[in-house]
């Protein structure tokens, strides 16, 4: 396989003469090539980069010199064949095991080193590029991303490892975290080695080292296990993961009745419907939420909805269907959201953190990944606010810690009805991360 990159520094690819690529250059194993873009630029300057069209701080690079080195790279492999255009951006598809396993197929790679404010547009057209990222994060030029890249593929070529089956062993390979490695001595400054390792029981150790990577993986990356190939044994073990692991943060759930818009804007007390009642429930038990409270202070329609709730929790729906009743047992009707406040106070002991939604864009609102990192990172009682009617009102909203940003399809239309919307939230926050 042959390994091309381009930059205007290559001084900084002294690494990549060391280790395992290192061992794979020396076995001819793979042709790695370290090229300087000036050397095709076409001034006595050695210009590799302009100003912006239309404005702007910054430089960015000419596709001239840029397109020219890529087929000068061309042109040299040894064999014509699979080649892959790899430019390095913050702005592309994010790399992954996969897109390493899927390089190391060609039989060249050609790795584009973006710089300054980035490379003129026409370069990824004219040569098909794919564009690659190794994470949401900014560095000064794209060589890091590059040799990381790079790196990553030339491990996978054939006989590279001295054991064939440790690329296929390591994380990532069946979309899990690797499990926790060992060595000598058996007991270190009090630590010792599990003791299952050293039992010479083979099956038992598969086990364990399966169940440990499914635990790392659910602790650190459970977005992973959406994709991941997992067997009947692998989901059993999950389900006793889940049901061990702290939950430190809780999130709640109240549907506002009053006060909230009509059409018109002006604050109402609307009326609860049943599929309201029952699907959110559902969803709030699916998402394992702490609880749902129900807003409604008008006699009459408390009168209703407990009624309801009495017939599902103690009469004959809770036998009819008990998993409606373990849903609706979630359920607590109170009179404000002042009273939904002292409730979580007064059984945790926290002051709560007030989620507000709505369907109308406003200033600093939070994206659903940015709302569901402070959810796992800042451990408190979460409560979402959903606004019956035409939403919450400016003075709800201006009372809540933070307001999600409205639920976007692939369109403009956001008209969702509220049960709709508490789902898609509840599974934002709380589901599989895509």
């Amino acid at each position: 396989m042959r390994i091309d990159i381009l930059t205007v520094f290559p001084e900084m690819f002294a690494p990549m003469d060391a280790s395992i690529v290192k061992r794979a250059r020396g076995k001819n194993l793979v042709e790695l090539n370290i090229t300087d873009i000036r050397s095709f630029a076409l001034d006595k300057h050695a210009m590799t980069d302009d100003r912006l069209y239309g404005g702007g701080a910054g430089m960015v690079m000419k596709p001239e010199p840029i397109c020219a080195a890529v087929e000068a790279a061309k042109e040299q492999a040894a064999k014509p064949g699979d080649v892959k255009v790899i430019i390095t951006s913050p702005a592309g598809e994010l790399f992954s095991q996969a897109k390493a396993a899927e390089l190391a197929k060609a039989e060249q790679v050609i790795f584009v080193c973006g710089h300054y404010e980035g490379i003129d547009q026409r370069v990824e057209e004219l040569l098909e590029a794919e564009v690659l990222s190794v994470g949401d994060f900014v560095l000064t030029g794209g060589e890091l991303p590059a040799m990381i890249m790079a790196d990553s593929v030339i491990r996978l070529l054939p006989g590279v490892l001295g054991d064939e089956t440790s690329a296929e062993e390591e994380s990532f390979s069946d979309g899990l975290l690797e499990y926790p490695q060992y060595t000598r001595p058996p007991v270190y400054k009090g630590f010792a080695v599990p003791e299952v390792l050293l039992s010479g029981n083979h099956e038992a150790i598969r086990v364990w080292r399966r169940k440990k990577a499914l635990e790392l993986t659910y602790k650190r990356r459970k977005d992973l296990l959406s994709n991941a190939y997992l067997t009947t044994e692998d989901k059993k073990m999950l389900e006793e993961i889940a049901a061990q692991a702290p939950k430190n943060s809780r999130v709640w759930i109240s549907l506002l009745h009053y006060p909230v818009y009509n059409k018109k804007q002006d604050i109402i007390n609307t009326s609860i419907t049943n599929l309201d009642l029952h699907d959110i429930a559902r969803a709030a038990t699916t998402y394992d939420l702490a609880g749902y409270f129900i807003v409604q202070p008008l006699a009459g329609q408390k009168e209703v909805i407990g009624n309801l709730l009495r017939h599902w929790e103690r009469g004959f729906g809770a036998r009819y269907n008990p998993n409606r009743h373990e849903a609706l047992a979630r359920v607590r009707l109170k009179d404000s959201l002042e009273d939904v406040k002292t409730y979580i106070r007064e059984v945790t002991g926290n002051e709560p953190v007030l989620i507000g939604t709505s369907a109308q864009a406003r200033e600093n609102m939070l994206g659903f990944s940015q709302m569901r990192d402070v959810i796992e990172n800042k451990k408190a009682d979460y409560v979402i606010l959903l606004g019956t009617g035409w939403g919450l009102t400016g003075e709800i909203l201006q009372s809540c810690d933070y307001v999600l940003r409205p639920i976007y399809g692939v369109g403009v239309y956001n008209h969702l009805s509220v049960r709709s919307a508490a789902s898609i939230i509840m599974d934002r926050l709380l589901g599989e991360k895509s």
